[in-house]
């Protein structure tokens, strides 16, 4: 059933790809993986204490991405993620999506730790190494620019 699903979702997203799809290309040129290093200790259920499994850190960093480029609040963060083809693709079509108060307590530990500034530090030094910048705005409008190469600090 999984395949059939994944295979539908794959599907409709063929539409908005065609369209064009910024976070797709965003997708692209990031290396997602760096992250998980950065906030991978902050889990301390992987002990033998075991705990509730946590999401995906790469799945938590994209959602705090989509919520900073689109500015949006945690419950419509929710709501874009379960409604938006584009921001479920940019998200790699999880199983769960996880509920605003999970995504408010992980960024609230995130900002405790100060990880947050190196998760922000680390995305832009990628963007800033592609030559790339993101323009915000309402939701309708964030788009990514390609800069001048030539003047991003290296």
């Amino acid at each position: 059933m999984k395949l059939l699903t994944q295979f539908a979702l794959n599907k409709a997203y063929e539409r908005v790809e065609k369209l064009g799809d910024k976070l797709f290309e965003a997708n692209e040129v990031i290396d997602w993986e760096e992250f998980r290093p950065i906030i991978a200790d902050m889990y301390d259920n992987r002990s033998d204490k075991g705990g509730r499994p946590n999401f995906d850190e790469i799945l938590m960093v994209k959602l705090l991405v989509l919520q900073a480029w689109h500015g949006l609040s945690d419950p419509e963060l929710e709501r874009q993620v379960s409604d938006r083809i584009s921001f479920m693709k940019f998200l790699g079509f999880p199983d769960i999506i996880p509920d605003y108060s999970t995504v408010w307590y992980f960024r609230e530990r995130l900002s405790q730790t100060g990880k947050d500034q190196e998760i922000w530090d680390e995305l832009q030094r990628q963007l800033d190494t592609k030559g790339m910048r993101v323009k915000k705005g309402v939701m309708q409008d964030a788009t990514f620019i390609t800069s001048d190469p030539g003047h991003a600090p290296g």
